[in-house]
């Protein structure tokens, strides 16, 4: 559930509808990423923010005024409200790096040892 966008889709709401689609589609965990603002992004992020949302500047200054991440106690808020929806909706939130790695394969089936001799 990527990324959470501060302002525009954190609240509680916009967390639900989120996951309930998410729960819909199948899925059988949920983790959020909060929106990171690298060099380059972050400039055009902004620019397009303080055209279509300037009441929200200030709070980005705030959330990213020390780096590309928002801090990590707005991260863990997140973080607590999209595991109350998982819940809600029947969902496991994935722990820390599981999004990323793929399920594992069935390997083929055991073979029978074979003898040297």
């Amino acid at each position: 559930m990527a990324p959470v966008l501060p302002g525009l889709c954190d609240d509680d709401a916009s967390i639900d509808a989120t996951v309930s689609a998410v729960a819909a589609a199948g899925a059988a965990s949920v983790t959020r990423l909060v929106l990171h603002l690298r060099p380059g992004a972050r400039e055009w992020y902004a620019r397009w923010l303080g055209r279509e949302h300037p009441h929200l500047v200030p709070r980005y200054r705030e959330l990213y005024r020390a780096g590309a991440y928002a801090p990590q106690a707005y991260q863990r808020e997140v973080a607590a409200r999209v595991r109350i929806a998982a819940r809600r909706h029947g969902l496991a939130p994935a722990g820390v790096g599981e999004a990323r790695r793929p399920a594992a394969e069935p390997g083929p089936p055991p073979a029978d040892q074979l003898t040297l001799l």
